[in-house]
């Protein structure tokens, strides 16, 4: 198995690295951060130019025919300069359940406007009080054919503020189904947020909001793999995220000059930065081992997944706190960029499931490796 980056996949690493260190340095961040949106609709549009919104759908639908190696590839980049656009939101987790449940006609329709960076699309699915199950929406939805009516709450909705539609999990006929509403149209009430990293998000109250299904029959596996799919991408970010916060411990340490020599010099520190690259490079063989498991989503994706996200969790926090405490003071400035990647961090290690949910889903699924006893 060759597991290195194909040609195209550099190339295209290198082009998205490139625009990256352009036109979102640390201080161009910082301007979008602080705007009222607190996302680059200009860069929105430079991804679509790209064609980074349309790599992973199909040709037919206006997409560029493309695997998750290739999005997790631009991911990477991205985590290393802390782009704010919704794209796992929009392209992975919505993405990923139009693909895989909508009809030819709505794949058209909505995946043709993502590839294009005309639509932007939020996954409502965490609930007031179910923390992060997503297996039994209290949402509901009424209606047939192609009149359906949701009512429900939805919290935390990443992406949310900025979503011209929503893809709702709802409860309907004893199933879990999948709702197509207008995230700006009648009985929908948003609430826009901010994470802790600058994320946005929305809390969302829907009252009889008119509603068209996204495909039919029970949702639940589709929406499992969406998530999954989505936590791997958020792997690949962590990864770029990480190797930007130790290039830049590691040049505080070079540059920072104490009592007439850079505290580079001091054994201790430089120990600590070589535990600090250990971590990283721990974290890419997991967000490989990531990679690998949804371009070929099986039978064990989803526990491979959870895996790889318990380790790069413990990889980043173990990477963020060092960065911190290594700069000292300066770390701990909003001014200074290593609080923002700490920041990120956190928010990652968060998303989708907590580190106790992780590992206790993994060891209900019976570990990574099967339990072997010589006799």
């Amino acid at each position: 198995m060759d597991l290195e980056l194909t040609d195209e996949q550099r190339e295209l690493a290198q082009t998205v690295g490139r625009m990256m260190k352009e036109h979102y340095d640390a201080e161009k961040r910082d301007v979008v951060l602080k705007s009222e949106l607190g996302y680059s609709d200009e860069m929105w549009g430079r991804y679509a130019e790209l064609g980074a919104l349309a790599l992973p759908f199909a040709e037919e639908v206006g997409g560029a025919g493309m695997g998750f190696g290739e999005v997790a590839v631009v991911l990477e980049e991205f985590g290393k300069a802390l782009a704010l656009e919704p794209y796992i939101s929009t392209v992975l987790l919505a993405g990923g359940l139009i693909d895989a449940a909508g009809s030819d006609e709505q794949k058209a329709e909505l995946l043709g406007g993502i590839g294009e960076g005309s639509r932007k699309v939020a996954f409502a699915a965490q609930e007031p009080g179910s923390r992060y199950d997503v297996s039994a929406p209290q949402t509901k939805a009424s209606g047939s054919g192609e009149a359906y009516t949701v009512s429900g709450e939805k919290q935390g909705v990443l992406g949310g503020d900025s979503a011209d539609t929503l893809i709702v999990s709802a409860a309907v006929d004893g199933e879990v189904g999948l709702f197509i509403v207008d995230a700006n149209g009648a009985g929908v009430t948003k609430s826009a947020l901010k994470q802790a990293d600058g994320f946005g998000a929305a809390n969302v109250l829907l009252s009889d909001a008119p509603a068209q299904r996204l495909g039919s029959g029970d949702a639940s596996a589709i929406i499992t793999k969406a998530v999954d799919v989505a936590t791997a991408g958020l792997c690949a970010e962590a990864v770029g995220a990480m190797e930007s916060a130790l290039t830049m411990t590691a040049g505080y340490l070079n540059t920072r000059v104490q009592f007439g020599r850079p505290i580079g010099v001091n054994q201790a520190l430089q120990h600590r930065a070589s535990d600090m690259y250990a971590s990283l490079e721990l974290a890419k063989s997991m967000a490989l081992f990531a990679r690998l498991a949804a371009t070929s989503y099986g039978e064990n994706s989803h526990r491979d997944i959870v895996a790889a996200k318990i380790q790069i969790n413990e990889c980043a926090k173990h990477i963020a706190e060092e960065s911190i405490q290594m700069h000292g003071g300066i770390g701990m400035t909003m001014e200074y960029p290593i609080g923002h990647f700490a920041k990120r961090l956190t928010v990652i290690a968060r998303s989708f499931n907590d580190q106790d949910g992780l590992i206790e889903e993994l060891a209900s699924a019976g570990g990574l490796l099967a339990a072997s006893a010589e006799v």
